[in-house]
């Protein structure tokens, strides 16, 4: 797999749907039998890992469509882009389908419900825009927003800033992607996301405010991001401006600590600090309703607004 160029793993992709030699049909039936394993397995008393997508999925008995199988549609001009800027594995279209799925599944069931009412919803850092496009499929109005972080060296380095800090924008990148002129020239999952009429807006997300006015969406997702925007330390200042677009509620997962950050005694202490302080939120009105296990750590957190 890994040895496979991106044209390569695209056209595997059409000759192989839903990662499977049967298709869409032959993951169909891998998903209902694994459902029936779960209960043997249970018998058995088996330990339990953290669940893979498709354990997830086939819990649920809520499987991907047919339709979103399909490899993405790239111009040779778009594959010379993704294939210059983005990882192998994330221009399986598939795959990307089924992370998302699994994830809006278990952490937002009011907009993965059948009939259930249409919301506006924005994805903050959205990459390939498998979250909005599985939410557009669910008859949600959605928006995309993303940024290439980590340009200009490590005296730029975004994970470290401080929100509203070092304007990003202004740095020159190897890509090309910012050129030093205060306006993002591109990004690096623009070929996909055009290909799939998604509508992203690109800005940086550790510069406050975003182009956005007060209570404009229902719900902000941001997942594995939150750390590119600002140092642990202002993590709560993000929040509050999710907080500030949003009306109803917002989904924050994010990435797991690294080990160059885990072994930095303030870094952990800070996020370990932000994990006690957001997981017991109540404010204005909103509520963490919900905060959860994703890859061994407390990385799951839901807020509502339900006063």
């Amino acid at each position: 797999m890994l040895r496979l160029t991106h044209a390569e793993l695209i056209e595997q992709e059409r000759l192989r749907p839903a990662d499977h030699r049967n298709g869409h049909a032959g993951y169909v039936r891998k998903i209902r039998a694994l459902r029936e394993s779960f209960f043997q397995k249970f018998l058995k008393r088996e330990s339990k890992a953290q669940p893979s997508y498709d354990e997830v999925i086939a819990a649920f008995d809520d499987i991907p469509p047919a339709d979103l199988t399909v490899p993405y549609d790239l111009t040779p001009e778009g594959l010379d882009h993704v294939s210059r800027c983005i990882q192998r594995k994330y221009v399986i279209h598939f795959k990307n389908i089924r992370r998302s799925w699994a994830i809006l599944l278990q952490h937002m069931p009011e907009l993965m419900a059948e009939d259930c009412p249409p919301r506006v919803v924005l994805e903050m850092s959205t990459a390939h825009g498998a979250t909005l496009e599985i939410l557009r499929r669910k008859g949600h109005q959605v928006i995309g927003n993303d940024f290439a972080n980590f340009v200009g060296g490590a005296e730029l380095d975004s994970r470290f800033r401080d929100f509203g800090g070092a304007d990003l924008t202004t740095a020159r990148d190897d890509h090309g992607l910012h050129d030093g002129s205060g306006q993002v020239r591109d990004w690096p999952y623009r070929p996909i996301t055009e290909s799939l009429g998604l509508d992203v807006r690109l800005f940086d997300a550790g510069t406050p405010p975003y182009p956005f006015e007060d209570k404009s969406v229902d719900t902000v997702i941001c997942l594995d991001a939150i750390e590119h925007y600002c140092h642990p330390r202002d993590w709560m200042k993000v929040v509050a401006e999710f907080r500030r677009i949003a009306r109803r509620s917002i989904l924050l997962i994010p990435n797991a600590m690294p080990p160059y950050a885990y072994k930095d005694l303030d870094y952990r202490e800070t996020v370990y600090a932000f994990q006690r302080e957001i997981r017991q939120f109540q404010q204005d009105g909103w509520h963490c309703v919900h905060a959860g296990i994703n890859r061994n750590q407390l990385s799951v957190f839901k807020l509502m607004q339900i006063g």
